[in-house]
């Protein structure tokens, strides 16, 4: 008998627990009726992408039923030969190249643009035009090959910053606003995957290149306008602003300043077309 007993205080005891243990899992378990609340999803786009153009097919005129004249069929423009697939971020490299080229010139390009990481370079140094400078390996340009000028004033205590120093952008702004804004724009939407994939892989709080490019735009069409010469300060192996407040602009500003009005000027009026490209016109018309 009290082998009996003792077994069946084990079953109780298994019994429980068993049963303590479906009731957690019940509790745990959502219910199939009951709403959870969704998980929170990417938040739409500030500045979203024109669509692409949309090409109907063609259609077929009816003039009428049985009134023994043919249909007719209107005219349709031909359709657009479809784009070949992107590639993967990885093995950009040759077709940012390459489109590039059709934009800019194979010449420039070649001398100008390192043909490595394209995108994710281009991704990184838009993302630092608002504050400091990146370092030179980070940049998708090979820097200028020629060194700042500066002439001394009079009194052979200050340098200044001249129109002849300037013009060692020329080639740069030239090759640049060389280029249609709408062409610019509409490579830019075909390859703006691969852009976002390079922005997700910079880990940045906002979600969506574009509208950080936006923003970037915008800062640098803010920037001061500032007449040759101006005057500057040695410091450290480097130029600075001699005017403390222009030296506490971003790098991006600063360079437009570094330009001279007129190139300045060039670069913000091609800047200006290009947002308007790249957003859709039921948006914000900005500056």
């Amino acid at each position: 008998m009290r082998w009996l007993i003792s077994a069946l205080v084990v079953l109780a005891l298994v019994a429980g627990l068993w049963w303590m243990e479906q009731r957690q899992q019940a509790e745990l378990t959502p219910d199939p009726d009951v709403d959870l609340p969704a998980e929170p999803e990417d938040p739409a786009p500030r500045y979203p992408l024109p669509k692409p153009e949309q090409h109907p097919a063609p259609t077929i005129k009816d003039s009428g039923a049985n009134d023994g004249r043919d249909q007719q069929e209107e005219p349709v423009a031909p359709e657009p030969e479809p784009q070949p697939p992107l590639p993967t971020l990885a093995d950009s490299d040759e077709s940012a190249i390459d489109a590039l080229s059709g934009l800019l010139g194979s010449g420039f390009v070649e001398e100008w643009i390192k043909p490595e990481f394209v995108i994710s370079r281009t991704v990184a140094v838009v993302n630092n035009l608002d504050g400091t400078a990146p370092a030179l390996k980070t940049w998708p340009l090979r820097p200028l090959d020629s060194e700042p000028l500066t002439e001394e004033r009079a009194d052979g205590d200050t340098l200044v910053w001249t129109q002849a120093n300037a013009e060692r952008y020329t080639v740069m702004v030239t090759a640049l606003t060389s280029v249609p804004p709408e062409r610019a724009a509409a490579s830019y939407g075909r390859y703006y995957p691969l852009f976002q994939q390079a922005w997700e892989e910079l880990g940045e709080n906002e979600a969506h290149f574009n509208d950080r490019l936006i923003d970037v735009i915008d800062h640098l069409l803010a920037a001061p306008e500032v007449d040759l010469p101006f005057e500057i300060i040695a410091y450290e192996g480097r130029f600075q602003f001699a005017d403390e407040a222009l030296e506490e602009e971003s790098w991006g500003r600063k360079l437009l300043m570094r330009m001279g009005r007129d190139q300045a000027g060039r670069i913000k009026d091609w800047l200006r077309s290009f947002r308007n490209a790249i957003v859709q016109a039921s948006d914000s018309p900005g500056p």
